[in-house]
């Protein structure tokens, strides 16, 4: 037995609407079919009834159909964008994960140190200074309202988190990174954050 599919709620809106829609066909051929002082019934089976009968079947059949062709013409229904759509959130989760190769270590080191809280004793300098606006450039942290990275200048000793913070993205990096790479033994603030 297969577990039962998620229901999103874009399948279910659509599904029931073309279900009332096929209602309201078949409701407007009973109509016509059985509407008081209308001629006999044989007489009332005429090609608009069927039509309203044919309709309502088709609402019900496009339920199940995933393409429409005719010639040239062709309609993907939702589904198959919705296919393509997830095989494009895997690409980009995939690329997501190449992204913490490419970073250098010393920062990396620092998406470590923030993502694990682990940001007492940095001391500033211009390297230090360049490899966070470099990630700031690249989205994965933000400047915290008031403070600035020139702020972190030579010699002065401070604590990360009161200069900058990951960004949700930074955020999901860092989980990457921590999965690709078992935490360090020892903490990576500290003397190793010096630059």
């Amino acid at each position: 037995m297969q577990p039962p599919k998620p229901t999103d709620p874009i399948d279910v809106v659509t599904g029931w609407s073309l279900v009332a829609l096929a209602a309201l066909a078949a409701l407007g051929s009973l109509l016509r079919m059985f509407a008081p002082g209308a001629p006999p019934l044989p007489e009332r089976l005429d090609q608009t009834t069927l039509l309203y009968l044919g309709v309502a079947g088709g609402l019900l059949l496009l339920r199940q159909v995933k393409t429409f062709s005719l010639g040239e013409f062709k309609l993907e229904m939702i589904e198959k964008l919705r296919e393509q759509q997830q095989r494009q959130e895997e690409r980009i989760a995939d690329i997501a994960l190449v992204l913490p190769l490419l970073l250098p270590e010393k920062e990396v080191r620092h998406i470590r140190n923030l993502y694990a809280k682990r940001t007492e004793n940095y001391n500033g300098g211009g390297p230090l200074r360049e490899e966070l606006r470099r990630l700031r450039s690249i989205g994965l942290v933000a400047t915290k309202p008031g403070r600035t990275i020139a702020a972190m200048r030579d010699g002065l000793t401070f604590d990360l988190s009161d200069y900058v913070e990951l960004t949700e993205l930074g955020r999901r990096w860092a989980i990457r990174i921590q999965e690709i790479q078992p935490a360090d033994p020892e903490p990576v603030g500290g003397p190793q954050a010096k630059t």
